[in-house]
């Protein structure tokens, strides 16, 4: 490297950090050397990487005592009182729920855990430099990742005003930072300084570029057809790789290093790049779209956005303007994707569809519609269902990835640009290799998973350490072996895997269900058709369909850090909510999946960035919605700025994904549009079974969640179910849920008719329940659970108004008699919920 080279200053940057924390805690004799002191330039520009990353706000990397890292949550506007901060535990980075979430109140760090974090990063940064075999990128890559491991925990300093950013988030912005000073004049480092410390004009420090693929929802969603879970899991799984890929082979051609990624997640990226670099993102903006255009045609593309960083955006609170600004670029344009591709990229695009003039028994495919010629693009398979090769590669990439540990992206020397071939004719790896990589996934034992040849012609790999497995030091040695010895670095990434397999049980069961229309039953071990998740459902038989995101994302991190906002403090907010997205949804779906019939029944599609999308057994899935809500409060403690909107819909295992998404979007929309008697109460809802229900702790979804559950048990009670016997014909309970269901849908039709929201909706029924309570009440067995809730009930009712007891049907005891009655339906219940 030479001496003023980006990558070797943000490899110094880095190493000095992971210096600082080793020096205080650590002993720098076992083990990792004392890394080669900086020289007064590089100590110049470190300084004041630093600074900006930080606002300004100086020094860093300086303890006086061990501390927790504050949680980032209790920054946002209004900030959480004291007693209510949030501290993480000091260990490496894993999904677990007692890794991931704050301990609240944050308690006392003490001078061992200290010492033993620093151990166990001296002996990452060992493993990490042997593996890079002296590569510039791999070192710089590696040492992220054993920062990403050990550090993400460790506040940047005692002080303060960094207790709140992890040493790693702070220390690879200040990285990134370094790589674009390194080439700068000094007489610019001497603007930029004074600039940050007065706040007056100066030329641009950075360039903060956004990258949105586009075209995602529709790529992952409009499927259909036999066998489309499968494949929805390597879809899901492909686009997360696709986005990567595009991100990396930007870096490489702005010659930056990995720290200047400081976000990518759910198809969203930021890169940090040095302020003439935005005189090169329109031959970069045709180089990525002429690559997606060759594989995809309009299906997918790319949004690039910028805006310029001075230094008076990167005082505390100055970047709401850059980041607005940056949102507006990116809104606008979305608007006019394709608006500026020259004539010849409309000729590759028009390209893509095959020509159906050329010889050939023209068909179509079953799950995406691809046109192509039967026996070459398009695959006749299971019973005659016609596929297309890409499509077959989708679900073979699903089910590599049930077993996937790790995920090895191999540089290659040259990228192969873009192949021209028809979208049918490709595989999952080829557009990767169109940006110069190689992908192969690995299992927990770091054997390569598939048949897909390694590329021989790399330069260095970067490995995702997907699974826990994958950081034992026998298996990466045995993934660097299959790798032919490349430079290689490991880096922690959570990407999405949990998905329910086919049993033996679930092929004897629903076996005469698929001879009776002459398909073939998956094979035991691949993933769950969606007709097996909904056969698998308690009550009636439905799929429940998900999707949830958080409410106002983009104003939070434009907003939500208020004065406190730095670059770093913005990355650390990214990186704690792709933690919760990426990493702790799946160990949710663990701990929530009742893993019936000897599998899961709960499918997780998608989580990144700040949504989700996940199909599986109704009930399962809407007890996870329930766990979701209650999660996110525990992570976030509680803050009311930080809300989650989901719509949760129920289908047949049948219908189209497409259908399903659409529909579980139109609730989601719905609950988003939620708007309480409070004004300041709107959104953070759960669309489900009725009217929204807003979802907070105390709020109405949790008593709904507590009548259903009352609900239920008397059904249970009167039909024997639990008890190791047939259940028996329902009561007096079951003709309670009729009537509250048949009640609160009259006041929602009466409410649908234009009557004003919060006006009550009065009508005979109002009259005529405490008539029917008493009558039943009368009727049930003394002490029985029947009796006693009635009479609870009755209780209930006399100590409300008109109003108040039309609101008590409609947003409570109707949706919950409706859940139970789903719940506790006998047979196949075919017929529509």
């Amino acid at each position: 490297m030479n001496e003023r080279d980006p990558l070797k200053l943000s490899l110094d940057v880095l190493r000095h950090y992971a210096q600082c924390f080793l020096g205080r805690w650590g002993d720098l004799r076992e083990g990792v050397s004392e890394f080669p002191p900086l020289d007064p330039d590089e100590e110049a520009r470190l300084r004041l990487a630093e600074a900006l990353a930080a606002g300004g706000e100086v020094p860093v990397a300086q303890w006086s005592e061990p501390i927790r890292l504050r949680s980032i949550f209790d920054r946002i506007e209004p900030a959480l009182p004291p007693d209510r901060a949030g501290g993480y535990p000091l260990q490496a980075l894993d999904r677990r729920r007692e890794t991931l979430f704050p301990q609240r109140p944050r308690p006392a760090a003490t001078e061992g855990e200290y010492r033993a974090l620093a151990r166990s990063l001296r002996e990452a940064l060992q493993g990490a430099e042997a593996f890079a075999r002296g590569h510039p990128a791999a070192q710089i890559a590696g040492l992220l990742g054993a920062m990403a491991r050990f550090a993400w925990c460790v506040p940047a300093a005692s002080a303060a005003a960094f207790e709140d950013i992890s040493l790693y988030d702070h220390g690879r912005v200040a990285a990134a930072l370094a790589a674009l000073l390194a080439e700068a004049p000094d007489e610019a480092l001497r603007a930029w300084k004074a600039a940050l410390r007065n706040g007056a004009d100066a030329p641009p420090v950075a360039l903060l570029i956004k990258g949105d693929l586009s075209g995602i929802q529709d790529f992952l969603y409009q499927v259909s057809g036999k066998g489309t879970a499968r494949g929805l899991r390597g879809r899901s799984l492909y686009l997360q790789l696709l986005s990567e890929a595009v991100a990396l082979f930007l870096l490489r051609q702005l010659r930056l290093p990995l720290v200047n990624l400081l976000y990518s997640s759910g198809g969203h990226f930021w890169i940090l790049a040095r302020p003439a670099d935005a005189e090169r993102l329109a031959d970069l903006q045709r180089a990525v779209d002429r690559r997606l255009i060759a594989f995809h045609g309009m299906d997918l593309g790319l949004i690039l956005g910028e805006v310029p960083l001075r230094p008076a955006d990167l005082r505390p609170g100055g970047l709401k303007a850059a980041m607005d600004e940056l949102a507006a670029r990116i809104r606008a344009r979305k608007l006019r994707r394709f608006a500026d591709l020259p004539a010849g990229d409309w000729a590759l695009l028009l390209r893509t569809t095959p020509d159906s003039t050329e010889p050939g028994d023209w068909t179509d495919c079953a799950v995406c519609g691809q046109v192509g010629r039967r026996g070459r693009e398009i695959r006749e398979v299971e019973g005659n269902v016609r596929k297309c090769l890409r499509c077959l590669s989708f679900e073979e990439l699903g089910r590599q990835a049930l077993d996937m540990s790790a995920v090895a992206w191999i540089v290659r020397a040259e990228d192969d640009g873009p192949a021209g071939e028809a979208a049918s004719s490709s595989n999952w790896a080829d557009p990767l290799a169109a940006f110069g990589l190689g992908v192969v996934l690995f299992n927990a034992q770091g054997e390569p998973i598939g048949d897909l040849p390694l590329p021989r012609d790399g330069e260095w790999a970067l490995v995702w350490a997907v699974g826990s497995r994958a950081w034992d030091l026998q298996v990466r040695r045995r993934i660097a072996e299959q790798l032919g010895g490349l430079p290689t670095a490991f880096v922690p990434r959570f990407v999405l895997r949990y998905a329910p397999r086919v049993t033996a049980e679930d092929r004897e069961r629903f076996k005469a269900r698929y001879e009776a229309r002459g398909e073939e039953m998956p094979e035991e071990g691949s993933i769950r058709d969606f007709e097996i998740l909904e056969g698998w459902s308690t009550g009636i038989q439905r799929l429940g369909v998900l999707r949830a995101d958080l409410d106002g994302a983009g104003t939070l991190f434009s907003e939500g850090l208020g004065p406190r906002m730095t670059l770093s403090r913005l990355v650390a907010l990214s990186s704690t909510i792709s933690r919760f997205f990426e990493g702790y949804v799946e160990t949710l779906c663990r701990q929530c999946d009742p893993r019936r019939g000897g599998s899961g029944v709960i499918y997780a599609l998608y989580s990144g960035g700040d949504d989700l999308f996940i199909v599986g057994a109704w009930d399962a899935v809407a007890d996870l919605a329930g766990a979701l809500r209650r999660e996110l409060d525990a992570y976030t403690g509680g803050h009311p700025r930080i809300g989650l909107s989901a719509g949760l819909t129920l289908h047949g295992g049948r219908e189209s994904a497409q259908r399903m998404a659409e529909a579980a979007g139109e609730a989601l929309e719905e609950a988003k549009g939620y708007r309480g008697p409070d004004p300041g109460r709107q959104k953070d809802a759960f669309a489900f079974l009725g009217p929204v229900m807003p979802w907070r702790p105390g709020e109405v979804f949790h008593e709904v969640l507590r009548w259903r559950d009352r609900f239920v048990a008397i059904v249970d009670e009167e039909t024997g179910a639990g008890e190791g016997r047939p259940r028996r014909r329902a009561g007096r309970g079951r003709s309670v849920l009729f009537a509250l269901i048949r009640w609160a849908l009259r006041i929602q039709r009466e409410r649908a008719r234009g009557r004003p929201g919060a006006q009550a909706i009065l009508g005979p029924w109002l009259w005529q329940l405490p008539y029917f309570l008493a009558r039943w009440q009368e009727m049930a067995e003394e002490g029985s659970g029947t009796e006693k809730l009635l009479r609870e009930m009755r209780r209930d009712w006399e100590r409300m108004g008109p109003a108040e007891a039309s609101a008590r049907i409609e947003a409570i005891w109707g949706p919950a008699a409706r859940w139970a009655e789903l719940l506790t339906r006998r047979g196949e219940g075919r017929e529509a919920p």
